[in-house]
């Protein structure tokens, strides 16, 4: 190869060289998309966020609410379930008015006794070592009574199932945070397991570990509706109300609402739910936890009653009779130990108060529980159910001036 071609080469060489090295054009346009790719494999699952919060106990809640849980200390609802600590006999806020649970049933010492059932109000039921409730043999008293004035009944000991085993499946209701699965403290006797015994804070509000660590950034659950209520004040059915023995049954106060007119109202509109609907406190609870009086609503009618002798009466005395039976009733003065919530009353004389076998109330009141728990002979003079009936026609209904007579006036007589 010659030299000239040599150079005349190498000339060209440099030349591509140095377009290489010129700046980038203006980008083109874009291109259609291609086809999809193949979708890649799935992820590990999250964790729930529900999973993720813990309870934390009444105690840390009030740290903050304190007003809320200075009320709520002194109800019933952390009571429902005690464990006992170290053989020691449980203490209750009112122990100075019931006279407190003292022992356990005979033949038990407190060391034998795992948990207590109750005994802030009414009664006071027992488990044995293995979780079982305490029951006896057929002729066995377990169950404590704490006296009841009204009733007429002294504190005693009565038969709880007599004879039967009866494993503890009331954690549902009695406890916070249950789980159906397993067994508490390993004891065979107690159908699953819980957070904390007792209906505490969380067991309305959930878990309360997040909002704890984040009060302004994660709220709590507050519910106003009587669902909420309805899910342990109930037996069975809400629209039948069990009976026994000429009494509702206890913790039925859901059903009694959900057959009432006041199903449209919550609980909540009358009732403190952190507040004892049992027992009064001068500092935090004065009003038994009502929040709303009968008045609020029913003003014309509480404004005309037309007997003079009830003048001191509570409108819940007539319409919030003690038809209910927890621990003690006496039927010959129609008399229980827990209050109705159905208030409206039948005045017929003949209406029954239950069905034919007993088992079910009828969704009213009738005159002998709503009238004859007072009208007894024990407390106040006896009335028959057809004189009641009378004294109850138009009982709210204001009685006006007999007008007087006006004689017409004269007018000719037209001529014809």
């Amino acid at each position: 190869m010659s030299k000239r071609y040599l150079i005349g080469a190498l000339l060209i060489v440099v030349i591509l060289l140095a377009a290489c090295k010129a700046e980038p054009g203006p980008e083109g346009p874009v291109g259609p998309a291609g086809p999809a790719g193949p979708m890649g494999p799935q992820g590990p699952t999250g964790d729930d966020a529900v999973i993720s919060r813990q309870y934390v106990g009444s105690e840390k809640c009030g740290n903050c609410h304190e007003e809320q849980y200075a009320e709520f200390i002194l109800s019933g609802h952390p009571y429902k379930l005690t464990k006992v600590e170290n053989g020691e006999r449980p203490r209750y806020p009112y122990d100075a008015i019931t006279g407190g649970v003292k022992n356990p049933p005979e033949g038990y010492t407190w060391d034998d006794i795992t948990y207590v059932i109750g005994g802030y109000g009414w009664k006071a039921r027992f488990m044995d070592k293995d979780g079982y409730i305490i029951t006896g043999d057929e002729n066995a008293t377990t169950q404590y009574n704490f006296a009841n004035r009204t009733v007429g009944n002294q504190a005693g000991w009565v038969a709880y199932h007599a004879g039967e085993q009866k494993a503890y499946t009331c954690g549902t209701c009695h406890t916070t945070g249950y789980n159906p699965d397993g067994h508490q403290d390993g004891l065979e006797g107690i159908i699953g397991t819980w957070a904390a015994p007792g209906v505490q804070c969380e067991a309305c509000h959930g878990p309360g570990s997040l909002h704890a660590e984040d009060p302004y950034g994660i709220e709590m659950n507050v519910e106003y509706a009587s669902q909420l209520c309805g899910e342990c004040h109930v037996r069975d059915n809400p629209a039948e109300i069990d009976a026994s023995g000429g009494f509702e049954k206890h913790h039925e106060q859901y059903e009694d609402l959900y057959n009432s007119k006041h199903f449209a109202i919550s609980c909540v509109t009358c009732h403190d739910p952190h507040a004892s609907a049992l027992y009064s406190d001068d500092e935090v609870n004065p009003n038994k936890g009502i929040v709303q009086q009968c008045e609020s609503c029913h003003w014309e009618n509480a404004a005309v009653q037309n007997n003079e002798k009830h003048e001191n009466l509570a409108c819940t005395d007539c319409h919030m009779p003690p038809l209910g039976k927890s621990a003690q009733a006496n039927l010959d003065i129609f008399t229980g130990d827990v209050h109705s919530h159905q208030f409206a009353i039948n005045t017929d004389p003949d209406a029954p108060q239950f069905y034919d076998d007993g088992a079910k109330v009828m969704p009213y009141l009738t005159l002998s529980y709503a009238c004859q728990h007072c009208h007894n002979g024990e407390v106040n003079a006896v009335k028959e159910l057809d004189e009641l009936a009378a004294d109850a026609k138009g009982y709210h209904t204001e009685i006006l001036p007999t007008a007087e007579p006006v004689a017409p006036e004269a007018t000719a007589t037209p001529t014809p």
